[in-house]
């Protein structure tokens, strides 16, 4: 038996055995008092009445854990806690000596996290899976994320509906909020105990952030230091009951040699609903929904890479729930269900387990295929299919798991992966992830994809082929206040495809480390870090494909400065039979906020890489320069200019292979935190075309939104003449709104 078969049936003996072994967890501390029920006086209008919340539990946060490791902060922040049958209260007194560093805008949601803002963090169910934050800025505008266990960025597509005012006063800020039991899933209890943690983020000359607990370095479980808790005894709210209908519209246009032609006004209805089964299941389904994007994302250049890109999911009824996939990371993407005529979502969460259910039957469903050196992408037809994840939970933010994908073409094929993970947190410092999924592959005859190309003796061209493939990720993670050390394997063997994912490339076996070591310091230089990472490819046949070398490092100063440097080091790099050896590019970056008006990011490479789309690849000279500009002359208008530009160049006869830029600029005016109007005007110098969308949106909870806009797509002709010509545009609307049990 080789040694990773050896290796594989030990984890798989410890994955099936880790339910029967019990982890140990902190015990929650009181705060000032047991969470009293006064909340049914509570008006939510950014005012703390003493008649209100006199009475009310008290925190206070007294600890600064960045830049200072738990010191006493600069100012002084409260937070009170009380409750009603239907609702959690939350108010935060927030204090500030010089109220010149108080940053706020009126912004729309989820925007204001380079503001002052304030956040209530809850775990319901005290076992660490994840923190649930909930929060506002000083006006009130609502930021919602939450935070896997072991993570330190958060998933801002979570969202609830609650309510928030923020009011600004002579030393401070004040905000409210009030936040329906419905919206949280939580184990249905005579008496509730959810650990409960409170955080504020302010600026004097750099950000601080703040809370009510201490904060271990040494511990990447954030959820799981929290030592305090909030009290709830004879909750009862109604079931979640919500009816989200919607109406769409649109008018489009093409040029006929002449005008723009426009066709008959296009419409379409729709209903989404969710219904609470209980306080920990919650029911989702959708028909003729309408998931188009309301803002065009922003065009991302891959004229060098031989691999499709994806981009983000921000559809709401997709978000809820992707912590519980994020695991197995792109062998599950959601955005590949393109077009669906009806899903369905069902998610529990029990005391010690979890649940995700999906279906759906998609109208126009993508294929693709990953390769070893390219992946093939085409235009599917309708399909069916499902997910379904169960998770076990431990309380030290440890986990075992099953995953199941399954996607049946309509006219025949289907692509099923079946797969079993585990992350085990040892201790605060060690953890192990480990994933295994194999896949099971019958095509459809279909035209979708075109080319002759072969892997593992099996065509890219969809046939009808029958084939299976494997994937697999083990890591063992260190992690302290100072040092970090990853160990990771990787493969994906070369007829592993996963339907319901975004998996580009296979045909890999990848060993890979990296060490880090970070200081925070509370003086001009905020923050310094290092860290060197190398990975080593090989393929399934044991060719060598790549040795790679990179340092990083960086650092952050408190003027709101930081800078980062990476060397990327290519030993050497196999592609399409093709050698390539000690070639490497710098990376390097800078950001600066000197205040609440002006933002400065930007994102460059210069440097040596490989031509892959060219038709005899090799090492060309390559530069990359990316540039954005955020400045909002008041808290209610701003302007985001963007550049990102591509070229490269052979390096003995300096001729150019490709060169181009995209210029994006987002013009937008927030009349209030629900209401805006944006344009968006995007150049693309690769295609000669200019792109045009003015946007007015009211949003008045993360459900309810009403737009209208329009798309226009100009065609720059650089000949003699260099006529702009408009190729099509498009007028749209579209209101949604939800209608929920009060």
């Amino acid at each position: 038996m080789t040694p990773i078969k050896n290796l594989l049936k030990k984890l798989f003996l410890f994955v099936f055995l880790l339910p029967f072994f019990s982890f140990t967890t902190i015990t929650p501390k009181l705060g000032d008092k047991i969470t009293p029920k006064l909340g049914d006086k509570i008006k939510v209008d950014g005012i703390i009445e003493s008649k209100e919340w006199d009475g009310a539990q008290t925190f206070d946060l007294k600890y600064e854990y960045d830049p200072g490791y738990n010191t006493l902060p600069p100012f002084k922040t409260t937070a009170y806690v009380t409750y009603s049958d239907t609702k959690l209260y939350v108010a935060f007194d927030a204090k500030i000596e010089d109220m010149k560093y108080l940053r706020a805008s009126i912004r729309e949601r989820d925007t204001g996290f380079e503001d002052d803002w304030v956040a209530i963090g809850i775990d319901t169910y005290g076992d660490n899976r994840s923190l649930i934050l909930i929060g506002s800025n000083a006006y009130g505008s609502q930021i919602d994320f939450k935070l896997a266990a072991g993570e330190h960025e958060g998933d801002i597509s979570y969202y609830i509906n609650y309510e928030s005012k923020g009011v600004i006063g002579e030393d401070g800020y004040v905000v409210e909020m009030a936040i329906p039991f419905s919206e949280l899933q939580y184990e249905k209890k005579d008496t509730l105990k959810w650990k409960a943690t409170f955080i504020r983020t302010s600026w004097k000359e750099s950000r601080i952030a703040v809370t009510n607990n201490k904060i271990d370095r040494d511990d990447s479980c954030i959820a799981c230091q929290i030592e305090t808790y909030i009290e709830l005894e004879g909750i009862n709210p109604k079931k979640r009951l919500e009816f989200l209908p919607y109406v769409s519209g649109n008018y489009l246009g093409s040029n006929d040699g002449n005008k723009i032609s426009y066709d008959k006004p296009n419409f379409k209805a729709g209903v989404s609903a969710r219904y609470n089964l209980s306080s920990s299941t919650a029911l989702d389904f959708t028909i003729n929904p309408d998931f188009s994007q309301v803002e065009a994302d922003a065009t991302r250049i891959n004229i060098n890479s031989p691999f499709a890109i994806n981009y983000r999911e921000r559809r709401p009824f997709f978000n809820e729930g992707n912590d519980i996939l994020s695991s197995y990371g792109e062998v599950v993407y959601t955005r590949s269900i393109n077009n669906p005529i009806f899903a369905s979502k069902l998610i529990n969460q029990g005391s010690k387990q979890r649940v995700y259910f999906l279906t759906y039957y998609d109208k126009d469903t993508p294929y693709l295929v990953a390769g070893e050196n390219r992946s093939y992408f085409g235009e599917g037809e309708e399909s069916f299919g499902n997910i379904f994840r169960y998770q076990r939970t431990f309380g030290n933010g440890s986990n075992v798991g099953f995953l199941s994908t399954n996607r049946f073409y309509n006219e025949g094929g289907t692509g099923n992966m079946f797969g079993v993970d585990a992350k085990i947190r040892f201790n605060k410092m060690y953890s192990l992830d480990f994933v295994y999924g194999n896949s099971f592959s019958k095509e459809p005859n279909k035209d979708w994809i075109s080319s002759s190309d072969i892997i593992e003796g099996k065509t890219v061209a969809l046939d009808g082929e029958k084939f299976s493939g494997n994937a697999l990720s083990i890591g063992l993670n260190k992690t302290s206040e100072h040092w970090s050390t990853t160990i990771d394997y990787h493969q994906l063997s070369p007829l592993f495809r996963a339907d319901t994912g975004f998996v580009t490339q296979n045909n890999f076996r990848e060993f890979s480390f990296q060490q880090g070591y970070s200081k925070q310091r509370d003086e001009k230089v905020k923050t310094y870090f290092a860290k060197i990472g190398t990975e080593i490819r090989y393929n399934f046949n044991g060719k060598l494909k790549r040795v790679h070398i990179m340092p990083v490092y960086s650092m952050s100063f408190k003027n709101g400065f930081s800078f980062d440097y990476a060397y990327s080091y290519n030993v050497f790099e196999e592609y399409k039979g093709d050698e390539f050896k000690n070639f490497a590019s710098n990376y390097i970056g800078f950001s600066y906020t000197p205040n609440e008006k002006l933002s400065i990011f930007s994102r460059n490479l210069i440097g040596k890489t490989i031509a892959y789309n060219i038709s005899n690849p090799e090492i060309g000279k390559r530069m990359r320069l990316n540039l954005t500009i955020n400045y909002k002359p008041n808290n209610r208008l701003s302007f985001s200019p963007s550049i990102s530009s591509e070229s490269m160049k052979y390096i003995e006869s300096n001729e150019k292979i490709h060169s181009g830029y995209i210029f994006r600029l987002n013009s937008k005016y927030q009349f209030s935190n629900d209401l805006s109007f944006k344009i968006i005007t995007e150049y693309n110098d690769f295609s000669s075309t200019l792109f045009m969308q003015p946007l007015l949106k009211w949003n008045p909870n993360p459900s309810t939104i009403f737009y209208i806009g329009g798309n226009t797509n100009i065609n720059h002709f650089k000949s003699s003449e260099k006529k702009w010509l408009t190729d099509n545009s498009q007028l749209f609307l579209k209101l949604q709104y939800l209608f929920k049990r009060k």
